[in-house]
């Protein structure tokens, strides 16, 4: 299932730029409003669902995909999650 499709199926409202929704196949999802978990379980590829509406969002959603793609360095991922008040050793909810 694509992203076009996805948006489709649960009547979302698209608030980014628009892009070839149709040419980005989610590879998993991930739900959770903790940053932290995000940051230690979310993966490349996945669809986050969260009801966070801060912009820390987007810099986390972003330092994911960078990471994942070894665009940055690690040095720059632990300067934005001290930067962002993050706690990467807090325990994810989901499996603790």
């Amino acid at each position: 299932m694509n992203l076009q499709q996805i948006i489709d199926q649960l009547n979302l409202t698209v608030l980014t730029e628009s892009r070839e929704f149709v040419s980005i196949a989610p590879t998993g999802g991930y739900s959770s409003d903790l940053l932290s978990c995000v940051m230690a379980g979310a993966k490349k590829g996945y669809l986050w669902i969260t009801l966070q509406a801060h912009l820390n969002i987007v810099a986390v959603a972003a330092l994911n995909e960078l990471a994942a793609d070894g665009s940055v360095a690690v040095d720059v991922v632990q300067k934005a999650i001290k930067d962002l008040g993050i706690n990467p050793e807090k325990p994810n909810p989901a499996t603790s």
